[in-house]
């Protein structure tokens, strides 16, 4: 079973509540995509979403294992969504720090963009 951090953040996400997923982060909390973008605070991370929300309208994550020890968290999950008419489904994990509150300080996510513009027909 999965922690209810876990939970929390695909629950988040798969009913699109943009203020939900935001909440699951800490006030000045950080999420860095392992490609390089770095999204810091609610008005990032809320830009963050709504541009993943409009690019998959049908977005979905399926929490595949995690765990939270002390004050560190990892979650490997699978993404599926459409986007211009072709499905997209890659696994990913987000490894990173959550503050005494359970809202997370700051993660990395490690998803594999190659992979994604592949699927999408946009990279060889």
């Amino acid at each position: 079973m999965s922690p209810p951090l876990a939970g929390v953040w695909a629950a988040a996400w798969n009913a699109h509540e943009v203020d939900a997923v935001v909440s699951w982060y800490a006030a000045d909390g950080v999420h860095r995509m392992a490609s390089g973008a770095t999204h810091t605070g609610a008005p990032e991370l809320r830009a963050m979403v709504e541009r993943t929300l409009l690019a998959y309208p049908d977005v979905g994550f399926d929490v595949r294992d995690a765990f939270i020890a002390d004050d560190h968290f990892a979650i490997e999950y699978t993404m599926r969504g459409t986007r211009d008419g072709r499905t997209v489904e890659i696994d990913g994990v987000l490894v990173g720090t959550v503050d005494r509150d359970a809202r997370v300080r700051a993660c990395v996510d490690y998803l594999d963009h190659l992979s994604i513009q592949r699927q999408l027909g946009l990279a060889d």
